[in-house]
């Protein structure tokens, strides 16, 4: 299986975070503020710091009012992705953002021993 560049997607995501920050003339502080996160926690997302949750993410683009792909730079997503994409929108949109933030959670937690166990 060939390796995905994650570290680039971590970098463009921090890129992407601190270009719309500005557009909308809002400061780190604010961001942190609004988001309901640390102003390290903002930092480290906009040098590209991997170790982030997709909630982080998630508050990130409603706060600035933008889709999750153009925080990814993946808006020419291929079919398959956006299938997915539009799959996790059907599972979602009815659940309660406690539930999404439970199954996120789950998820994570398989990914990460996953990696363990991959290793």
């Amino acid at each position: 299986m060939e390796e995905f560049p994650y570290e680039a997607y971590y970098h463009r995501i921090g890129r992407n975070i601190r270009r719309l920050r500005r557009e909308k003339g809002m400061t780190q502080e604010a961001l942190a503020e609004a988001a309901g996160l640390s102003i390290k926690m903002i930092q480290k997302l906009e040098n590209g710091q991997k170790g982030f949750r997709m909630e982080t993410v998630i508050r990130i683009s409603v706060i600035l009012d933008i889709s999750l792909d153009s925080l990814t730079g993946m808006q020419k997503a291929d079919k398959k992705l956006m299938f997915w994409q539009e799959a996790f929108y059907a599972m979602t949109e009815d659940k309660t953002d406690d539930e999404i933030k439970y199954a996120v959670g789950i998820v994570d937690s398989v990914f990460k021993l996953h990696k363990q166990y991959m290793e």
